[in-house]
């Protein structure tokens, strides 16, 4: 192990025990967990003679709207052809994702602004060091909390008699690989704003953008629209980790198990890729605010 590789570990490891000792991981993870339980009774509340039949519970009813004036019946019957679980998965997610992704911007930024990063890069560690141990610390919470959800999930498909299909076993690495770019482009958002606050405007203002992007592709608005989508998405969807999370979803629906993998594949370059461009800005930069 280098001394540069060494170093990210001792910081990230710093940085895990002050993540253990707070609170907000855990709230996040119990929030996260309510809310997949919400998802899966209530869905098993809305199975009738028929089938499922989301007009049975205000939630699911609530939700099918929503995504149907949006995105079209069909993506309503994919998204709950196998239950509820890859919504579920999605949603249990979304505020450990959040905890983890918006703080550990914001934390970069306060510490480049204190001097903070300074000091440490006059000892063994440098820049590049330092967000590595950030995005280490990331990953790690990441797959914890989605091994914890994916359990919870599994016990909840037991009680209610459900059964978790492949779909959803896909979710699973896709989702991973999805959030281990996006905590890449909250490095690199990190690095080339001016403080904390620009830092976590550029990082969410960013994924705004690429989300936007993807519901103009899958969404059913008029030709205009579809026609200004598609050339945005054009631009931007090499650089979107959703774009290469879409593609793997679309090839799990496809039966394609080798594109499934190309797409994961992609979201890894595209991760490594933006590793590389905070290192090269690290060094041209420097860490003073």
């Amino acid at each position: 192990m280098n001394t540069r590789m060494h170093a990210a570990v001792v910081i990230a490891r710093r940085q895990a025990q002050e993540t253990v000792l707070s609170p907000g991981l855990y709230v996040t993870l119990a929030l996260g967990l309510l809310l997949g339980w919400f998802l899966v009774n209530g869905f098993a509340s809305s199975i009738d003679s028929s089938g499922f039949n989301p007009a049975i519970n205000p939630l699911y009813d609530l939700a099918a709207r929503f995504f149907g004036g949006v995105f079209g019946s069909s993506f309503v019957d994919k998204l709950f052809a196998e239950g509820p679980f890859v919504l579920a998965l999605f949603v249990s997610f979304l505020p450990v994702f959040l905890f983890l992704s918006i703080g550990s911007v914001f934390r970069f930024g306060q510490e480049k602004a204190a001097g903070a990063i300074e000091l440490l890069t006059y000892g063994p560690a440098d820049g590049t060091a330092y967000f590595a141990a950030s995005f280490l610390k990331d990953i790690v919470f990441s797959a914890l909390a989605l091994v914890a959800i994916a359990v919870f999930l599994a016990v909840m498909a037991a009680a209610d008699n459900l059964a978790l299909g492949p779909l959803y076993l896909t979710a699973l690495p896709v989702l991973f690989f999805l959030t281990l770019t996006v905590f890449a482009w909250g490095v690199l958002c990190s690095i080339v704003s001016a403080n904390a606050s620009s830092a976590l405007a550029t990082f969410l203002g960013i994924l705004v953008v690429f989300l936007v992007v993807l519901t103009g592709e899958l969404s059913i608005a008029g030709d205009s629209v579809r026609t200004v989508s598609s050339v945005a998405a054009a631009i931007l969807q090499w650089i979107s980790p959703f774009f290469y999370a879409s593609l793997s979803f679309r090839a799990a629906q496809g039966g394609s198990a080798g594109a499934v993998l190309g797409g994961i594949a992609l979201n890894v370059v595209l991760a490594a890729a933006l590793l590389a461009g905070s290192h090269l800005a690290i060094r041209r930069r420097g860490v003073r605010a």
